[in-house]
């Protein structure tokens, strides 16, 4: 019988990518299951931390196993951003269109468009002694200078991945959950609880 575990997330795509990374040991369940919603500040200095506060916010509300992550786009040209702030990276109301129309913006002219996704995962299991574990996982490519591919979301548009000649847009669901910094991060996560 699969392990109920909470996504914690508002991100309702993100939710999906955990049911196809769990694979059969875990059933996951998004926020609304309680009429939850994250509504945090991600003041962290690190994805680790990010992840650690969000779990925080959340694993007094929810009476089985629970994950929360943080991840970015680090570029290397522009000294790893946006990083931290990926999301939030155009402003108070930043959009992933907005986000992506600034990024290219400032990589106007830049040769070295090497990039990395980087996703760091904070899990809790109520019923177990060994309090908050975290894991960890990056996927590396570069920096299209225009959008390519419908699906995913985020900077998925922009993120070429070169062994597989596409962007993370252009790939399937399956295809991009075999080699995603959150599919390394679940592997590195299912590791550490032995599954």
């Amino acid at each position: 019988m699969k392990r109920k575990i909470l996504i914690g997330s508002n991100n309702l795509g993100k939710v999906e990518e955990y049911r196809a990374l769990l694979g059969s040991s875990f059933e996951p369940v998004p926020l609304k299951y309680f009429n939850l919603e994250l509504d945090v500040e991600e003041s962290g200095k690190s994805y680790s931390e990010n992840a650690i506060i969000k779990l925080n916010a959340l694993k007094d509300k929810c009476p089985f196993e629970l994950i929360t992550d943080d991840s970015g786009l680090e570029v290397l040209s522009l000294n790893n951003e946006p990083g931290l702030f990926s999301a939030r990276y155009s402003g108070k109301n930043a959009s992933d269109k907005r986000n992506i129309i600034k990024l290219l913006k400032n990589l106007e002219g830049i040769q070295n468009r090497s990039a990395k996704f980087v996703c760091s995962i904070a899990y809790f299991n109520p019923n177990s002694e060994d309090g908050i574990i975290s894991s960890f996982g990056e996927c590396s490519g570069k920096i299209l200078k225009t959008t390519l591919g419908k699906k995913g979301f985020g900077y998925d548009p922009i993120f070429y991945v070169e062994e597989l000649g596409k962007t993370f847009a252009e790939l399937s669901g399956d295809q991009k959950n075999m080699i995603s910094h959150r599919y390394y991060a679940v592997r590195d996560l299912l590791r550490r609880i032995n599954i």
